[in-house]
């Protein structure tokens, strides 16, 4: 009974001692990565332990420190350098590793570069471009069989008897002359927007919206007369108006 449970203690201490062999073997190991040609410090390189799936950063003056067990894998790399495969040999605890990388060249593709020249040089250089005639997409193409283009009107003339009977008569020349006064009068229209608006009313009285609108309908100007003045008349007419609108309204508080 003594001897099994002997057995039973040493095999128990063997165990025990070789698990914590086993948890001591892994140790902080620190050293610094550097150049091989100038040994100067290699800023910000990464020092990935591929045996135990972890890493780091080195800091900008190439110091690091990383947890390792014996015959660990250290991959080292860093931006303009060829990368490193450390070995870690055995216990390195109280001293500082040094590992160098060989500097990284890199080939670029040829690049060329031409003069511009002046800014009128270089618009003139793409107006002589010779560019493909690619055509027309045809999807759009697809399109245009269903785009009517629009019709082309031209003011009937009385070149005879026959063509007087057409015109005063013939339903399609008294919708040409229709489309043609109504064109004209939707020009004349554009030019009076353009001349009188709320945006000048707003502008020169300081009204807007429903406001600016109700004092163009008390200004009551004529189409032909808006046409007719030059712009400083029409705004000095505004202007003038504007003084006995506001008068008006002025009267009109005072009574109530």
């Amino acid at each position: 009974m003594c001897k099994k449970l002997l057995s039973s203690v040493l095999f128990c201490i063997i165990i025990s001692a070789g698990y914590g062999q086993k948890v001591d073997s892994l140790y902080y190991l620190s050293g610094r990565v550097i150049s091989k040609q100038g040994n100067y410090p290699v800023a910000l390189a990464h020092i990935i332990n591929t045996t135990q799936q972890w890493g780091v950063v080195a800091d900008t003056l190439g110091y690091f420190g990383i947890w390792v067990k014996p015959d660990d894998s250290l991959n080292v790399s860093a931006i303009g350098f060829d990368f490193n495969e450390y070995k870690v040999r055995g216990f390195v605890k109280d001293s500082l590793v040094s590992i160098k990388l060989q500097s990284r060249y890199y080939e670029i593709p040829e690049v060329s570069i031409s003069y511009l020249g002046t800014y009128k040089q270089f618009e003139q250089k793409v107006l002589d471009l010779e560019l493909p005639d690619l055509g027309i997409n045809p999807e759009f193409e697809k399109l245009f069989k269903y785009v009517e283009p629009q019709p082309l009107f031209i003011e009937p003339r009385v070149t005879s008897t026959a063509s007087l009977i057409y015109v005063l008569f013939s339903k399609d020349a008294k919708d040409k002359k229709k489309y043609l006064e109504l064109s004209k009068e939707g020009k004349v229209k554009d030019k009076i927007r353009e001349r009188y608006n709320e945006h000048i009313i707003r502008n020169l009285t300081g009204l807007s919206g429903e406001q600016a609108y109700h004092f163009m309908d008390y200004c009551d100007f004529k189409d032909e007369y808006i046409l007719s003045i030059d712009e400083y008349k029409l705004y000095s007419e505004i202007l003038s108006k504007f003084k006995t609108y506001k008068k008006r309204d002025e009267d009109s508080l005072k009574s109530e």
